[in-house]
């Protein structure tokens, strides 16, 4: 069976059962669990499926659907942590910095190496990750109306505590970029992200190349009111050029 077979045998297969296993695929196409995760890779990046921990589900329309974080956890762990890294290597000593919800800020906060930080953050995940790290920072848990599906805190009272900080630098996450539109999945958590940024010296997008070209329900900010966007260095050349007009790529 050549590729293009595949995967559209693939995609059919989803429609049909929903939610599939790579070794439910493998076995019913006879090719190796290698080669599925690459196919469900490549799909994943059309927007066509959604990957989870060990295969893939298919939805009408893939930003329709938001997946739970420990499902996110899971998926694309090894362009996470390299865009964390170079994410966690623009923060000074001596920084206040707001950091939102997200698997990869999570990767970020856990590598910190800087002393005397003070971390703002109204992810839950986030916050448990920075209280674990061996440096002791100082941290701030905003709180609100707690939203089980990203482990953030939400809505007026969070909107109101963020308000009333100042941050020297930010960092955030998308489910999407569509041109300078930077996309989330819940327009709460979406409002309480632009507050932080709105309060921050500086503003940084951390995202991995997979969310590039891709919609979500609510855009939330824009690229180029920020100050870099920090993806993957494999991004093509089109890509470059394209989110390269709205702020500085950092790759």
């Amino acid at each position: 069976m050549i590729k293009r077979e595949r995967l559209e045998t693939i995609i059919q297969i989803l429609k049909h059962k929903q939610l599939a296993t790579v070794g439910e695929l493998a076995r019913d196409m006879r090719v190796s669990k290698m080669t599925i995760r690459r196919d469900l890779d490549e799909l994943s990046a059309a927007n066509q499926i959604i990957r989870v921990h060990g295969g893939a589900r298919y939805v009408n329309d893939a930003s329709a659907i938001e997946i739970n974080y420990e499902e996110k956890r899971e998926i694309h762990i090894a362009e996470k942590k390299e865009v964390a890294k170079k994410a966690g290597a623009l923060i000074e000593d001596g920084s206040t910095v707001y950091v939102g919800p997200g698997t990869t800020l999570e990767f970020m906060v856990t590598n910190l190496k800087q002393s005397h930080l003070r971390i703002v953050t109204n992810s839950l995940p986030v916050f448990n990750a920075a209280r674990a790290n061996v440096n002791n920072y100082d941290l701030i848990l905003i709180g609100g109306v707690y939203r089980r599906k990203s482990g953030a805190f939400i809505g007026a009272i969070a909107n109101k505590d963020i308000r009333a900080l100042t941050y020297d630098c930010s960092f955030v996450g998308v489910n999407g970029l569509i041109n300078s539109s930077m996309m989330t999945a819940n327009m709460e958590e979406g409002l309480t992200q632009a507050e932080a940024m709105n309060r921050s010296k500086k503003r940084f997008v951390v995202t991995d190349r997979f969310k590039l070209n891709k919609s979500d329900f609510y855009d939330f900010y824009s690229l180029r009111d920020v100050d870099q966007l920090i993806t993957n260095k494999d991004i093509s050349q089109a890509e470059i050029d394209k989110y390269s007009q709205y702020t500085k790529l950092n790759i």
